[in-house]
């Protein structure tokens, strides 16, 4: 009865001018870590997406969605913006409005949207909105977009700010909370890393360009030119090509994607550097059962490795987050096995990661990631997340992979 009730919830805003969703996402995490400490924290996000048509025409549009995430154990945990002593969870609690946009869809297939928006490129490797996470990243933004749905797609976009999933109150103070403020307070430590702030001020330029056959061969050309005005080690010129097709002669369907891309220094980084990053990627599916094989390198060069500070890191490298640092003074290789599946209500996916070192192939361990997702009605969804990374023989790069990890997570979600 509660979860009938809950269905309908949608209609206390039927009297209300526009559009509105109602999102709801409550997640646990624990986390055992031998290294910073073990941790957990429990979780809600509350989202609310309004969208009001500003013409007769339904041409102009304003779009607001603010998010708001609750720390049961708020300050118990390292969320990040707020350090302690234990393995990070990068889930603050926070207030932060992920969306306060207005577009503009012409008659012609172009698309202008000005304002706080999500930027998402393809599979979201360099580009996107960490979306795991219960705050979002977003940026300030103008996009335009051509899509004429049949062969030709293209974006550009203009940033001057992120917004990152630590939330606005992760600034360069330090909160009486946090472990570090007594050497803040004492002028030992200056500010917060700037890493770790919750946003970051861009002069960024962003184009994506694809081209898509008749016969499903879809050919992207990008080209994302990222300023970081706050932190200079982030800023970088990423020029990349990606070709992906399928193809089902009977029964069984076969993929492939291969991506390729050159990074150098931009701007103000500090670095001198020129690298380069490679997928492969096929898989067959059979029904509702998929199984794909994949390859990712990022080369190193000197002290710098192929990084993605703007990328939903998160869906890549292992869901431990044991390689998913921001930044990134070595290359890497990763190999994984996925096997995804449904029956009815229920989706199952199984991935196995092979860590090893750019350089020389040193083995650097072993992950394994299980999701099951059961939908129980349109609206009501429940999953379960497990993580393992077992070290082997490590890296002197990455300090946290020198040690085994393994964490979980539990979620129910509503309309998100």
């Amino acid at each position: 009865m509660t979860i009938h009730a809950a269905d309908n919830a949608p209609s206390l805003f039927e009297q209300l001018p526009g559009k509105h969703k109602l999102g709801m996402r409550s997640r646990f995490q624990q986390v055992n870590d031998n290294w910073l400490g073990d941790t957990n924290a429990a979780t809600t996000r509350l989202k609310l997406t309004s969208s009001f048509l500003l013409d007769d025409d339904k041409q102009w549009q304003l779009l607001l969605e603010p998010n708001y995430v609750h720390a049961f154990n708020d300050g118990r945990y390292n969320s990040v913006s707020v350090k302690k002593n234990t393995s990070p969870i990068p889930d603050p609690q926070s207030f932060n409005w992920n969306k306060v946009n207005l577009s503009y869809n012409s008659d012609s297939d172009w698309q202008v949207i000005l304002g706080r928006q999500a930027l998402a490129f393809d599979n979201e490797r360099m580009i996107g909105t960490v979306e795991f996470w219960q705050t979002p990243q977003s940026f300030d933004a103008i996009k335009l977009t051509y899509n004429d749905h049949m062969n030709w797609h293209f974006q550009y976009a203009y940033s001057n700010k992120v917004h990152r999933i630590f939330g606005r109150e992760s600034t360069a103070s330090i909160p009486e909370n946090d472990i570090r403020y007594q050497d803040f307070l004492s002028g030992a430590l200056a500010q917060r890393p700037v890493n770790e702030w919750g946003e970051h001020k861009l002069n960024s330029h962003l184009f994506n360009l694809s081209y898509k056959t008749d016969n499903n061969l879809n050919i992207v050309l990008y080209d994302y030119l990222i300023d970081n005005r706050d932190q200079p080690g982030f800023s970088t010129n990423t020029l990349g090509l990606r070709i992906s097709d399928e193809f089902k002669p009977k029964k069984i369907k076969y993929r492939y994607t291969f991506e390729f891309a050159q990074q150098k220094n931009a701007y103000d980084n500090p670095g001198n550097f020129h690298t380069w990053y490679n997928l492969l990627e096929a898989s067959i599916q059979y029904k509702s059962h998929i199984f794909q094989l994949n390859q990712e390198v990022f080369s190193q060069d000197k002290w710098h490795g192929f990084f993605t500070p703007l990328g939903s890191n998160h869906k890549f490298q292992g869901w431990a987050d044991a390689f998913n640092g921001y930044n990134t003074s070595a290359g890497l290789r990763d190999q994984y096995v996925t096997y995804r599946g449904r029956k009815n209500k229920l989706r199952w996916r199984v991935v196995w990661h092979k860590f090893k070192s750019y350089q020389h192939g040193d083995d650097i361990g072993n992950e394994v990631n299980v999701e099951l997702a059961y939908r129980l009605t349109r609206k009501w969804q429940f999953k379960l997340i497990y993580a393992d990374y077992r070290a082997q023989q490590g890296s002197i790069y990455f300090a946290r992979v020198r040690h085994d990890l393994s964490t979980w997570f539990a979620s129910i979600a509503y309309n998100i």
